[in-house]
């Protein structure tokens, strides 16, 4: 009888991992050996593969962040700027304005100017230079873009700048105007050309006996010379008045009256304005009166005054 001899038992191959299949019934069992190495090298190639993942997923959250970031400051930026527009604009407005105002102060400046008849001549106006003189035009200096707060502080400025200066030249022009006023009411230039043959006060009678008192100051001349009023005012009385014969009495306001008497022919009626240097009437000798001449009074309050003294 012939012996066996038994069969040594194979031992796993550390360096392999086996795999049991075990099908289902009537199939025989399979095994699948995968090398160690194999498996440590898959390992090593997926955890390769998720630091590359988890590099590349904090990579693209660290862009998406700072592209959020970029996005929200050039927000603000864009924000800033359409402040700035803004700005600018309300300056820009501003400015018009600035404008308006300095063409009515240029309008009072000539208004003004007109009512003084003083225009300056051969001076020197800011940003120009005299006829004849050296004046190069140089400039120069470093230039910088002025801020928005700097343009708003100089606006200001100007603004109330303007305001002054009109307010001021207003008040002028109102007290050029009262002096204005006043000047023209108030008798100042001869009433007609001619000789004055009687002065204000006592005189020889022209009737030939005695003396008496003379209210104003007889002016001769021809027929028919003109008669202007020598103040503005309103005609207040307009025809024959006794010894005065045709005569023209004005009132100029502030109680300062003027009479024109003798006249050949009056041109003016009650209620009518007159300017001064207008033509009244015409040198007579109506009423009592010795040739032709013009007696011309000032009366302040109804009492007659010297008319030299208001020529």
């Amino acid at each position: 009888m012939a012996s066996t001899l038994p069969i040594p038992e194979k031992k796993p191959d550390k360096r392999e991992y086996t795999i049991m299949v075990v099908p289902h019934h009537g199939q025989s069992v399979r095994s699948i050996r995968i090398p160690i190495s194999a498996i440590k090298c898959g390992v090593g190639i997926l955890s390769v593969a998720a630091l590359i993942l988890g590099g590349m997923f904090i990579n693209y959250r660290h862009t998406v962040h700072t592209a959020n970031a970029e996005k929200a400051e050039l927000e603000k930026l864009r924000q800033v700027n359409n402040f700035q527009v803004k700005q600018i604009e309300q300056l820009a407005k501003a400015t018009s304005v600035l404008q308006e105002d300095m063409a009515r102060l240029n309008k009072l400046d000539a208004e003004v100017r007109r009512m003084l008849n003083n225009e300056e001549t051969g001076v020197s106006r800011s940003g120009s230079a005299r006829p004849g003189s050296n004046a190069s035009g140089g400039q120069g200096g470093p230039t910088a873009p002025p801020k928005v707060d700097e343009l708003l502080a100089l606006v200001n400025d100007l603004q109330a700048n303007a305001k002054a200066r009109e307010q001021s030249l207003k008040n002028l022009r109102d007290a050029l105007s009262e002096r204005n006023a006043r000047l023209a009411a108030t008798p100042s230039i001869w009433p007609a050309s001619g000789e004055v043959t009687s002065r204000f006060g006592w005189r020889s009678s022209p009737w030939g006996w005695g003396s008496d008192w003379h209210p104003g100051i007889d002016i001769a001349n021809d027929y028919g010379t003109p008669i202007a009023a020598t103040a503005a005012g309103e005609v207040v009385f307009s025809g024959w008045y006794g010894g005065y014969g045709q005569m023209i009495r004005i009132d100029h306001g502030n109680g300062i009256e003027t009479v024109y008497a003798h006249n050949a022919e009056n041109l003016v009626r009650p209620g009518q304005y007159v300017k001064k240097g207008d033509v009244i009437a015409y040198m007579g000798s109506t009423g009592a009166s010795t040739g032709t001449h013009l007696h011309y009074e000032v009366r302040v309050n109804g009492t007659a005054v010297n008319p030299a003294n208001f020529l």
